[in-house]
């Protein structure tokens, strides 16, 4: 797992309401937040899930803590318990978009995706420039063998890209294809331009089997 955590932990991060610090409590509640993504860079899920249950006993409802507990359940493919704390945040923040994303996520984990397609070109309808849904939307097609469609998606993601989607989303192609060699090119250009902001696609791709190190 790398330190982006399953899929937009930059994104969770960066919404996550700030914990005050005016007393004890609050002040450990966000160590324990702190030292549950540590824990998640290190792939240890249950040192991690434990933490966050704890600030979900010291500060319940809080819905970035609430998607976190369900990006941990995730990680340990307990699907069913993602899938509820999900929705727990959902209930709590209705538009928070790392919730919103990682619903769509379990469809795509679980290979269900045909529905993970749909759901997130429903999300893209509300967002037409988002290019982690656009990557999405076309990996899901190409896994399906919409092999039209996924073109179409492919060229929606803009070059030259804000995000790695791009060139990912050209690896993923040209994999499809067997041209592993011009695939090895694209991740080669991505990782160069963008560093470690490839960590989070090449967690999909691990995800996906595709193997181009």
């Amino acid at each position: 797992m790398n330190k982006y955590l399953f899929l937009l932990l930059a994104l969770f991060v960066s919404a996550m309401p700030l914990l005050a610090q005016s007393n004890a409590a609050e002040r450990a509640a966000r160590d324990l937040t702190q030292g549950a993504l540590a824990d998640f860079d290190a792939r240890r899920y249950d040192a991690a899930l434990e933490k966050l249950l704890e600030v979900e006993k010291k500060f319940p409802g809080n819905p970035a803590n609430l998607n976190l507990l369900g990006a941990a359940y995730t990680k340990k493919k307990d699907y069913a318990k993602a899938q509820t704390y999900f929705e727990e945040t959902l209930a709590k923040e209705p538009k928070f978009f790392p919730a919103l994303f990682n619903i769509g996520e379990l469809l795509f984990l679980q290979r269900r995706y045909a529905e993970s397609a749909a759901y997130f070109e429903n999300m893209l309808n509300a967002d037409p420039r988002n290019e982690l849904l656009q990557f999405k939307v076309f990996l899901s097609q190409l896994q399906v063998g919409e092999t039209e469609k996924a073109k179409k998606s492919l060229d929606r993601i803009k070059y030259p890209s804000d995000t790695p989607a791009w060139y990912y989303a050209q690896a993923a192609w040209e994999s499809k294809r067997g041209d592993n060699k011009k695939a090895r090119e694209y991740l080669t250009g991505a990782r160069y331009i963008f560093g470690p902001k490839t960590a989070l696609f090449d967690e999909t791709f691990e995800d996906l089997g595709i193997k181009l190190r």
